[in-house]
Parts: structure tokens; sequence; C-alpha cells
């Protein structure tokens, strides 16, 4: 038995894929079409305030051929993580496309099914308040405190949720926050294949040509499970599979080489073989599911902080240069003196990127001593008002001219400026307010579903 799944890029909507590697792999006649749409890697933004993260012509473009490629095949079509952050809007938003373009191409009727993925936040605070929900990747456990900070709150679902979605006839499955893997596992997982398999194949194909070698962009690519084994290949002409590019995408976003932990369990990579098949083919075997006691869920949450403005100079003066954390404490101080009533930290958040200067790692930087001759310093200040935030950058970007150092000898200073205002993007901040494991009384339990029909006569 075997069953192909084709990924038709990585990332839905991510700018428009390339059609000719996915229409090479629709000719192959995949058992499932399927993409991945989101991730927690754009940030709480999107998430908080549930703005989509790609343009609507990419993502109509994206969708309008893996719809067509799917009812020509009369296939299964699966999305996940619809708009980037996988909220109730964005799932409705790519329902709403899979309608226009259905009446634009004159599709024959199909059963389209929607699972959100939004968790109400009394529910949730309820919870926080009688039981202990431990963090993931935050320090503590979920307090009520956090919930009520959170914007929106969305949990990620596993394959189950998916899987009776297609039970219950849908031919096209649009799906709000969800694992990687599992958008790719569920049509496997329901065929009655090995479930670590199919989730192993779903995290080797969920970004697409990144899996194969040379690294090309928004390319197709397939997996066909069997029953002790998968294959991995890509769909461009110039692209190969390896062992190595395919381990390596194996470990892509890993904290442990061997156990992946997603919804309900783990998957256990410990003896997982990765072999050439052929000179573009790479066979995988030896993944397992390991269930857990207690099936839990991830949890995303983004809350408000502020709103944003931003400003950018330059050194290239050698004295500014070496000076530029005297010039920085300089700001930091004339702002505290003009606004002695707003707590850093609190009220307003005054950031200070040195690009040349320990700008990506920040105090965990290495190279304690720059010798870049020049140095770029984005300045970012998020405040409590819109106004606020215009005025703590307006008096920053002036202080930093004037800064007085040691040796200094002119008096308009060694910053080079845009000659432009302070930037004021109309985009609020949001943190992460949410990230932690709920456990849940069985998988479909926060996922619902509505189904419809769709398409003409």
């Amino acid at each position: 038995r075997e069953l192909t799944v084709l990924c038709a890029s990585g990332s839905l909507g991510l700018t428009p894929f390339h059609e000719e590697s996915f229409w090479d792999g629709v000719a192959r006649r995949p058992g499932a079409i399927c993409a991945d749409a989101g991730s927690g890697d754009i940030g709480p933004f999107y998430l908080g305030s549930d703005e989509p993260y790609n343009p609507r012509e990419w993502e109509k473009h994206d969708l309008r051929l893996m719809l067509l490629g799917g009812r020509q095949l009369d296939v299964p079509m699966v999305v996940g993580s619809c708009g980037g952050a996988g909220t109730n809007r964005a799932v409705d938003l790519y329902a709403d496309l899979v309608r226009e373009i259905a009446a634009e191409e004159g599709l024959p009727p199909f059963t389209l099914a929607r699972i959100y993925a939004e968790v109400d936040r009394g529910y949730l605070r309820q919870r926080a308040e009688r039981e202990v929900i431990a963090g993931l990747g935050a320090p503590n456990a979920l307090t009520p405190a956090d919930v009520d900070a959170s914007s929106r709150v969305v949990a990620m679902m596993g394959v189950e949720p998916l899987v009776e979605a297609l039970d219950r006839g849908a031919q096209v499955v649009l799906a709000g926050r969800s694992s990687d893997d599992a958008v790719f596992a569920a049509v496997p997982i329901r065929a009655g294949f090995d479930r670590g398999l199919a989730l192993h194949m779903g995290k080797c194909i969920e970004c697409g040509p990144l899996v194969a070698t040379p690294i090309l962009q928004r390319e197709a690519v397939q997996a066909t499970v069997r029953d002790d084994h998968f294959l991995i290949e890509p769909l461009h002409p110039g692209q190969r599979c390896t062992p190595a590019s395919v381990a390596g995408h194996t470990l892509y976003e890993r904290c442990d080489p061997y156990h992946q932990p997603g919804p309900g369990g783990t998957l256990d990579l410990t003896a997982t073989r990765f072999v050439a098949h052929d000179e573009r083919v790479v066979k995988v075997s030896g993944s397992r599911w390991l269930p857990s006691e207690r099936y839990c869920v991830k949890l995303e949450g983004a809350g408000f902080v502020g709103y944003r403005a931003l400003f950018l100079f330059g050194l290239r003066d050698p004295l500014s240069v070496a000076n530029v954390d005297s010039i920085l404490d300089c700001v930091r101080a004339e702002v505290r003196r003009i606004y002695p009533a707003e707590e850093p930290g609190r009220d307003y958040h005054l950031v200070f990127h040195v690009y040349g200067k320990n700008a990506i790692m920040k105090h965990t930087e290495p190279l304690r001593e720059s010798r870049a001759h020049e140095l770029a310093v984005v300045v970012e200040v998020v405040a409590r008002t819109r106004a606020l935030a215009a005025n703590i950058a307006k008096l920053a970007k002036y202080t930093s001219l004037r800064a007085h150092y040691e040796g200094k000898l002119g008096t308009a200073g060694g910053a080079a400026m845009l000659a432009d205002e302070v930037l004021e993007p109309h985009l609020q901040a949001y943190r992460w307010t949410v990230d932690h494991l709920l456990p849940i009384e069985h998988p479909g339990a926060l996922f619902p579903i509505a189904l419809e029909r769709v398409g003409a006569g």
C-alpha cells in the first residue's frame, strides 16, 4: 500500500508559489494536496491584532491552484493555520476566498469544512484559576492575569479534528491553528498508515522545498507513505533530496534531535534511518509515535502592549562610533528627565538596536568590542499611547544629535539622520502572553467544525 501527499509549497500565501512543480505533482495523482499557512515565527502581532499575514491576492493565487488540483483529482485539500496565526477570522477569510474561486471557476459542488481554534478566554481563565496549566515556552504556569492580558488565544490542533472533518464528508478543509505535521499526516492516518511515519513525513514536507538541496523557494514536494517507510521527493527538477537534507530538516526548529512532542504524544526518532532511495529520493523508516497519558495541546496567546514609533541614525565619525554607548545613555537620561512620571518598562519601552555592535545577540554576544567603522542605530519606542510613542521618539532623535561624550569637538554631533520625521507605522505592538500546555478531555474538544456545500449546480 502507498499514499502520496503533495505539499503545494511551504507556507501558503508567502508570495505566490511556482505553478510548474505544483502541476507536475498533480499529474502524479497524489492522494491529498496540503499546505501549512502559518507559524509562530511571524511573531505575536498577527495573533493579537487578528490581521492577515499575507496579501489577499497571494493567498487567493495559492488557494486557487490547490483547489483546482484537488477538485480535478477529487482528493482532499487540507490547509492548516489559516492566515498566519490561525484565528477564527482568518479561517472565515480563507473560506470566502474558496467560495469566490469556486464561483469564478464554475466548480461542481463540494463540501467545505471550517475548523476553528480560538479558545474562549472566560473558559481558559476558569481553568487557570482551579488547576495548574504548565508553561511550555513560558517560565511559569498560566495565571488568570496572563489570560486577562491576552487579546486572543488559539490552541494548536492535532490530526484528530482534521480526520473528523474528512470523516464527515469534507473535501476541502480549512483549519485554524494547527500542528504543521498534522496537516500532512491526517489523510494517511485516516487511511490506516502508521501514525509515527505519517507525522514524521509531515514534519519533513511542512516547509516544502527546504527539505531538498539546493534551497529553492516556493516549489512543491511530495511524500509517499508506505507500511514501513516513506519517500521524500522534490518536484523541481533542479532539486534533489539527500539523507543529509532530509535529516537536516527533521532537526529544523528542534531542541531535542530524537523526540518531537506534539498534540497527544511524542514522535520518537531514536531508531529512524535516512537512506538514499535513488539520486533524488530519500527513504525514511523507523519513526514511532508514543502517545501521552493525557492529551494536551499547545496554547498561544498575544496581548496588546502599545503603539510603536521608529527612527534610524548612522554613525561614521570614529569618536562617535567609539562612544555610542555614552550617546545612548544620554538619550535614556533625557527621556527620563522630560517624562519623569512615565515609568520605563511600564508606560514606555525605549529600545536601541545597534547594527555593527551586538544588535543581533545583545548581551549574549561573545565579541564584546566592535571593530566596525560605521554603525546603524534603529531606535524603537513602544508606549501606551500613539502620541507618547511619537513624542519620545522625537525627543530621542534630537538628543542623539546633541549628546555629549568625551573628546567631542563639534556641536552637531556625529550622527547621520534620515531627512524624514520619525516613522509611525500604524501597527500596534503585541507581546506573547500565553505559551502553555493545556490538557483536554478529547482531541476535538476545543475545535468546532462547520460544514457547508460550495460550488454551482
